[in-house]
C-alpha cells in the first residue's frame, strides 16, 4: 500500500470511528495506533475536516491523542466561527493564555444557554438585579437593598457579609462603587451616597422620576432619569450643580476618564 493510499484510508477510518458508538474500543485503539505513525502536518490536515464534536470524541481515545487534539492549532478554525472566542477579524488571538478548546466550549455554552456550572445565589423575587464585582466581593441589588457577598474558593459559594446598603423607597435601578463610596440610584427618584468606611448616607434630591443610570469619578456624579434630564452632582452636594434637558428618557451616562466630557444615551438618536 502506498503512503498516499494509506493516509487516505486512515482519514476515512477516522471519520467513521468518530461517529460510531462509544463501545467500540478496538476501533478506537487501532485508529490511535495508526494516528501515532502519521507526521504532524498530515494529522493537522485530517483534523482540519472534523467538527468540534468529533474532535472531542477523538480526544477521549488515549492520552497522546488528547494532548495533540487539545493544541490551539487544531481548534483555531472552529474558534474563528465562535462568538467571543478571542480570535478577531484579522486572525489575532487576544487571549493567548487561555486554551482555544476551553474558549470554544464556553462560547458554545453561551450560545445554547448553558452559562453556569453551579448556582451561586438564588432568590424568589423575579427582579433583574444590578451587580458589580470588587476584588473577591460581589455587590448585588435586591429590591431596595444592596448586599455584599464574599466568594469562598473552597466551597465555590457566596457568603453574605455584614455590609448592607438601603434607604430607597423603591427598587435600586443602578449603583456604582468608588474607593470610598457606594452610590445608588432608585426608582423613587433619589440618589443615595453611602460611605464604605462609616455608617453614613447622603440623599440627593432633584429628579422627579426613576433614576435609570449614573456614573461617578473623583467626587463627580452624573445621573440620568426617566424625567428626560441628566444632572451633575458632587459627593457632598444636596442639590444638583447643573441640569441638562434631554429629548427623551436617559438610559445611560458615562464620564470620560479625564472628566472633560460626559456621554448620554436616550431612546432617540442624537
Amino acid at each position: 500500500m502506498t503512503s498516499r493510499r494509506r493516509y487516505s484510508y486512515i482519514f476515512l477510518f477516522t471519520r467513521t470511528f468518530c461517529c460510531v458508538d462509544h463501545g467500540r474500543c478496538f476501533a478506537r485503539c487501532l485508529a490511535a495506533m495508526l494516528f501515532t505513525q502519521l507526521p504532524e502536518d498530515v494529522l493537522y490536515h485530517i483534523l482540519f475536516h472534523l467538527d468540534r464534536t468529533s474532535l472531542c470524541r477523538l480526544s477521549q481515545v488515549c492520552k497522546s491523542m488528547n494532548r495533540f487534539v487539545n493544541r490551539d492549532a487544531v481548534w483555531r478554525r472552529i474558534a474563528k466561527g465562535c462568538l467571543n472566542s478571542g480570535i478577531i477579524w484579522n486572525g489575532t488571538d487576544i487571549y493567548p493564555n487561555i486554551p482555544l478548546k476551553e474558549r470554544v466550549k464556553t462560547a458554545q455554552n453561551w450560545y445554547h444557554g448553558f452559562c453556569k456550572n453551579w448556582t451561586l445565589l438564588k432568590w424568589k423575587t423575579k427582579l433583574l438585579p444590578w451587580l458589580q464585582l470588587d476584588g473577591d466581593v460581589l455587590y448585588l441589588s435586591q429590591a431596595a437593598k444592596i448586599g455584599a457577598y464574599s466568594l469562598n474558593h473552597d466551597s465555590r459559594r457566596l457568603q453574605r457579609i455584614p455590609e448592607n446598603y438601603s434607604g430607597h423607597k423603591g427598587d435600586v435601578c443602578r449603583f456604582v462603587l468608588t474607593d470610598s463610596h457606594l452610590i445608588s440610584a432608585g426608582s423613587d427618584g433619589r440618589i443615595l451616597v453611602h460611605s464604605r468606611r462609616r455608617n453614613l448616607s447622603l440623599g440627593l434630591m432633584g429628579h422627579s422620576q426613576e433614576v435609570n443610570c449614573l456614573d461617578s469619578k473623583n467626587g463627580l456624579i452624573i445621573s440620568g432619569s426617566r424625567d428626560r434630564t441628566a444632572r451633575m452632582w458632587t459627593l457632598t452636594s444636596s442639590s444638583p450643580l447643573g441640569t441638562i434637558p434631554m429629548f427623551d428618557r436617559v438610559w445611560s451616562v458615562a464620564i470620560s476618564p479625564t472628566q472633560s466630557a460626559m456621554l448620554t444615551a436616550t431612546d432617540r438618536k442624537r
